[in-house]
């Protein structure tokens, strides 16, 4: 049987979500308002948390909306071929999402629409598994600021993109995983740090970044081996200017 839950949420409000471990579990989520802590738990296979029921009926990758400054919000998954939708607008926002499973979809955008800014955020990002797909996107137009960003990737065959258009962030990345692609672009007027460790064959490994009055800095130690009919591709491209002067073959 198929659940459905909506959601709206304001103002020092909690919500926590834990069903059992049946197949299709839906929440779709609506929430104005600051000062909001959110939990939310999904078990099981091809559950989903969302924006609008009838975009995503109509197969629409519809995204709940979190809208107000001090949000928490924690999502656990445990499970396959789940996913999740989701967009934040407000600063000091802390984000722990810890995925554990396989074929998994996650899209998340903070301040996706350059309309009320994003600083001072923390973000961190745990996926488990195999054949997984992230997308996770940190402001537009440099209106976002301070972001920490934790991403923590175990498991092969794995899709990971993240871009971030924010003055001054910090992103840690660990990862274990053998034939994945991981991309990772920074731009914005502020410097950007990153530190990439891992092991791991196979990979392609695509690193950007490009700030216009701050130095941006990128430390890596990773180990692993490709062949000469499948290799192991790492791509580093840095630019004072602003803009980077090619994508990595891409």
């Amino acid at each position: 049987m198929t659940k459905q839950y909506k959601i709206g949420l304001s103002l020092l409000m909690t919500f926590i979500m834990a069903p059992h471990a049946s197949a299709d579990n839906e929440i779709y989520i609506d929430q104005v308002g600051g000062t909001s802590t959110i939990v939310i738990e999904q078990d099981g296979s091809n559950n989903l948390v969302g924006g609008d029921a009838s975009q995503i009926a109509a197969g629409a990758p519809s995204k709940f909306i979190l809208n107000g400054d001090n949000i928490n919000f924690n999502s656990v998954f445990s499970g396959s071929s789940n996913k999740l939708f989701g967009a934040i607008y407000g600063d000091n926002t802390v984000v722990d999402l810890d995925v554990t499973g396989s074929s998994n979809n996650i899209t998340f955008d903070v301040d996706p629409d350059n309309v009320y800014g994003a600083g001072s955020g923390d973000f961190q990002i745990d996926i488990s598994g195999g054949n997984n797909t992230i997308d996770w996107g940190f402001g537009r137009n440099d209106a976002a600021s301070n972001a920490d960003v934790d991403v923590l990737l175990d498991g092969d065959f794995n899709t990971a993109n993240i871009s971030v258009d924010v003055s001054d962030v910090t992103l840690n990345w660990d990862f274990a995983t053998s034939n994945s692609t991981l991309d990772y672009t920074a731009t914005g007027y502020d410097g950007h740090s990153a530190t990439i460790t891992g092991d791991g064959d196979y990979m392609n490994l695509d690193l950007i970044q490009s700030s216009t009055l701050s130095s941006d800095t990128i430390e890596i130690e990773f180990d692993g081996n490709g062949t000469s009919t499948s290799n192991s591709v790492i791509c580093i491209q840095q630019s004072d200017s602003g803009t980077a002067t090619s994508n990595c073959g891409n």
